[in-house]
């Protein structure tokens, strides 16, 4: 039977557990804002965790366990995190929205998220009878506090929060917003002294014989942006 905890690392260094091989949520958006020399939240974790890409362990030292698959088993004490399974779309996502804050309760009376062990065993809370929580508790989830992250699978991820932004598409109305502000640049730099304004028509063909676009496209475009930055006025 696999134990959902074992404390003897523990023992043997004295150490708090994250401090070795976990890191709090806390934590975790801390060292990746050092990284990037930038402020970040919990929520940019939270878009990881939707795309499945980051992993999620609950951590409530003395909690007792039931093995759901193993039913013979006499319940364990969870003392270290387990994972989150996250094949239950409507946990999963009550799971990510505690990264940003939001509390979760249970769906159904006295549910609960499923958890995994590092033998692939599947488990669900349990409480002593006379200290099980109200049906729709908090108590059935975690909270902000107790879900923590694996260091080395959140190191093995950090390019990819990095570049999270960039790679993300710009928003049409943006988009259409910055290449009319080029579009400007290029009317008043490609203006000669004392030469009347150019028009759109004008830049229009420069970019078409740049560029080798089609110009019609290319006007309806330009035209487009025009408008979206007069909507804005």
């Amino acid at each position: 039977m696999a134990a959902a905890g074992n404390d003897s690392a523990t023992k043997s260094t004295g150490k708090p557990f994250h401090m070795r091989r976990w890191l709090s949520v806390q934590q975790a958006v801390d060292h990746l804002s050092a990284l990037a020399e930038e402020p970040l939240t919990s929520d940019d974790l939270a878009r990881l965790a939707e795309d499945r890409k980051l992993d999620l362990y609950w951590y409530r030292p003395g909690q007792k366990l039931r093995y759901l698959e193993r039913p013979d088993w006499p319940s364990a004490e969870l003392k270290q995190p387990l994972r989150v399974c996250p094949d239950n779309s409507s946990d999963w996502h009550a799971i990510v929205g505690i990264l940003r804050q939001s509390p979760a309760l249970p769906a159904e009376e006295n549910d609960t998220p499923v958890l995994q062990d590092a033998d692939g065993n599947l488990l669900k809370i349990t409480f002593d009878l006379n200290r099980r929580p109200e049906p729709y508790s908090g108590r059935w989830y975690p909270n902000y506090s107790e879900l923590v992250l694996k260091r080395s699978e959140l190191e093995r991820l950090e390019s990819d929060l990095f570049l999270m932004d960039e790679g993300r598409e710009l928003e049409p109305q943006l988009l259409l917003d910055v290449i009319w502000q080029l579009e400007q640049l290029a009317l008043e730099n490609g203006r000669a002294p004392g030469e009347a304004s150019h028009d759109t028509a004008w830049l229009t063909r420069q970019l078409s014989q740049r560029a080798h676009l089609d110009p019609a496209i290319l006007g309806r475009v330009l035209h487009a942006a025009e408008r979206q930055h007069q909507s804005h006025h």
